[in-house]
């Protein structure tokens, strides 16, 4: 087996039908069939081939065995012979091969061809992108539109967290204790406790507050001086953050 050379037999197999399409081009058959005086020519011409085709046939049959075994049926021949001792001159006596058969390898249509590859290309091709136009896009917004004037009455600072804890009596509160460069620190209540089972992590973070949103009391007796920002997406909430290197009372905006 160390032996084998499969490129080199392909390559022998493809030979004899180089060959034999050579040959047919010289014999020209279809010229000898006009001819009733050239009967006999054409008869040893198709007997030639005949023979031809079925040593490719049993030379490709290793590689290719559905092949193989049609191209035989189509000449009368039903057995895969061994390759020994295969030769051109010992085709089957009494057979007779005179039935059209069905093309193995069919001839291509050359423009249905172009037109199934440029139409896989057309598919395949990546989406092209459209230029982005600011101008034509649709904002999607969860609340009214506001004026520049209305966002600008809006302080947003940076304040970090000193302290803070579980609201007694609430399920949703936390207090906070926050340095937002008043000089004196800030108390804001957030309904956050069920994103932050574990409060005490979000001490020393500095967060995001609304500075100028009018103090206002929760359950009686705690005051809100402000809003912490956060974003939720999913169900999921959390607190906005900045860079611990952010001085407390820094203006955003």
């Amino acid at each position: 087996m160390d032996a084998v050379d499969y490129p080199r037999a392909l390559e022998a197999v493809w030979t004899l039908i180089s060959r034999t399409n050579k040959y047919i081009d010289e014999t020209a058959p279809w010229v000898l069939a006009k001819d009733e005086v050239l009967r006999d020519q054409l008869a040893s011409v198709m007997s030639h081939l005949a023979a031809s085709l079925r040593v490719v046939a049993h030379m490709i049959e290793p590689f290719m065995m559905e092949t193989s075994r049609a191209v035989l049926a189509q000449l009368g021949l039903a057995e895969v012979s061994s390759l020994e001792n295969l030769s051109l001159a010992d085709f089957p006596a009494g057979v007779t091969v005179v039935a059209k058969g069905t093309p193995i390898f069919p001839r291509l249509d050359m423009e249905e061809e172009i037109a199934y590859i440029k139409e896989q290309m057309e598919g395949n091709k990546p989406a092209v992108e459209k230029e982005w136009n600011p101008d034509e896009v649709e904002l999607k917004l969860n609340k009214d539109e506001i004026k520049f004037d209305d966002f600008d009455k809006v302080e947003i600072r940076v304040a970090e967290v000193k302290e803070v804890s579980k609201v007694e009596g609430s399920d949703k509160l936390l207090q906070f204790r926050l340095d937002a460069g008043d000089g004196e620190d800030r108390q804001i209540l957030s309904g956050i406790a069920k994103y932050y089972p574990n409060e005490q992590e979000l001490v020393g973070k500095k967060v995001q507050i609304v500075a100028n949103l009018k103090p206002r009391k929760m359950m009686k007796k705690y005051v809100s001086q402000g809003m912490i920002l956060s974003a939720e997406h999913d169900g999921q909430l959390t607190l906005l953050t900045v860079d611990s290197a952010v001085p407390n009372g820094s203006v955003i905006g």
